[in-house]
């Protein structure tokens, strides 16, 4: 083993060692919007709520704005009224 690699392997060593590893996302609040006549359904991560728009990441779409009062809001897990106040 050459010195270089030696040196790369003991610093990734004493990385692991101190238990330093690389921060792990927050999982994304996934939530479901839909239309008040139930015809659509938007599932998306939630990026935040400002002047009663959800703004949301939608896969193949990218980001939406959806008005508040043109649909209803269901999360897994949590109230959809608790994610958007902490936006």
């Amino acid at each position: 083993m050459n010195m270089k690699q030696y040196v790369k392997n003991t610093v990734f060593s004493a990385i692991l060692a101190l238990g330093v590893t690389p921060a792990v996302a927050q999982e994304a609040s996934l939530i479901t919007l839909k239309s008040l006549d139930g015809k659509v359904t938007i599932i998306g991560e939630l990026q935040g709520f400002e002047a009663g728009h959800y703004n949301i990441i939608v896969a193949g779409l990218g980001l939406m704005s959806i008005a508040e009062n043109l649909v209803t809001c269901q999360s897994e897990g949590s109230d959809c009224t608790g994610l958007i106040s902490n936006s």
